[in-house]
């Protein structure tokens, strides 16, 4: 696997990859916080989010979530509990790729027709949702109820949204950055060392075999942990069939998050929980793609 540069690579993630989404999901966060929408909101999604563990106010990094999984697992700080927090960042991380995967996933998958497109959001999205009924089932502790006073609308104040934004744009900087370029380095060692090959030789029987994917494929998985778009974008040389294309995009989308929502949810949750949420997502995202592989070789 070609080596990623330390500060190229380790300041590209955030500041060209991330930085746009945070920008603007900040931005539109912070106008919906200051017209008081959302309030509203967490409370239209709280009966249905207690199914999933969580209240009214796990809306908040879902919608984060779409645009970048970073921010959305910074956003968890919102949420009352532990447990709480471990559930929503495996919705986060699970229930929908973030905006560049998304539209790399778009260009792969529609000129086979919009079918396909479904089928690989559908399983991503079922994926998510089992991991967090899993993990609210295993997981002791109660959700606690939602208890808020719904203001009424306001005018947003432009200077207060845009210091709002400044300083939570700054946060992220200052935390994303050190732990993103020192993660980049990690990786690099471990390239050279021969590890990352010996770990793609390890996975390779899954991906021929439970995947049904080409061998050649291993190195655009084992790409996936550190840029999960361009992991997705490498696909295409290798021209695959619209089914494999799915479970291929179903799996890279799912079983590890990228490099800074790696980083990120490990210093958010700590070594143990952290593992239980990329534990359950691994093994998610290897049974879908699995499943949707027999499928494809069904029809």
């Amino acid at each position: 696997m070609e080596s990623f540069g330390l500060l190229t690579t380790g300041l590209y993630i955030p500041f060209v990859t991330v930085l746009p989404y945070i920008i603007s999901f900040y931005a539109a966060l912070g106008l919906l916080e200051d017209i008081g929408y959302l309030p509203r909101l967490a409370v239209m999604l709280d009966s249905g989010m207690h199914r999933l563990g969580l209240h009214g106010y796990g809306t908040i990094p879902l919608m984060l979530g779409l645009g970048c999984k970073v921010p959305a697992i910074l956003a968890t700080r919102v949420l009352e509990t532990p447990r709480e927090r471990v559930i929503a960042m495996a919705l986060t991380l699970g229930l929908a790729p973030c905006m560049p995967q998304t539209a790399m996933i778009f260009s792969l998958l529609a000129p086979y027709g919009v079918k396909y497109t479904l089928a690989a959001f559908g399983a991503i999205a079922a994926a998510g949702i089992t991991s967090s009924l899993l993990l609210s089932r295993l997981l002791k502790g109660e959700t606690p109820e939602l208890f808020l006073e719904i203001p009424p609308y306001q005018t947003p104040c432009c200077p207060i949204l845009a210091k709002k934004l400044f300083f939570r744009v700054k946060d992220f900087l200052l935390e994303a950055v050190p732990m993103i370029i020192a993660g980049v380095l990690v990786v690099n060692l471990l390239d050279m060392s021969s590890l990352l090959s010996g770990l793609a030789g390890f996975f390779r029987p899954v991906v021929t075999g439970l995947l049904g994917l080409p061998a050649d494929t291993v190195s655009v998985m084992t790409l996936g942990f550190l840029r999960k778009d361009i992991s997705i974008a490498m696909l295409a040389p290798f021209a695959l069939g619209p089914g494999s294309l799915v479970v291929a995009s179903v799996f890279l989308s799912l079983y590890l998050p990228c490099l800074g929502g790696f980083l990120v949810t490990w210093r958010e949750l700590g070594a143990r929980d952290a593992a239980k949420v990329f534990a359950l997502n691994f093994t998610a995202a290897l049974l879908f793609a699995s499943a949707l592989n027999l499928a494809v070789r069904l029809i």
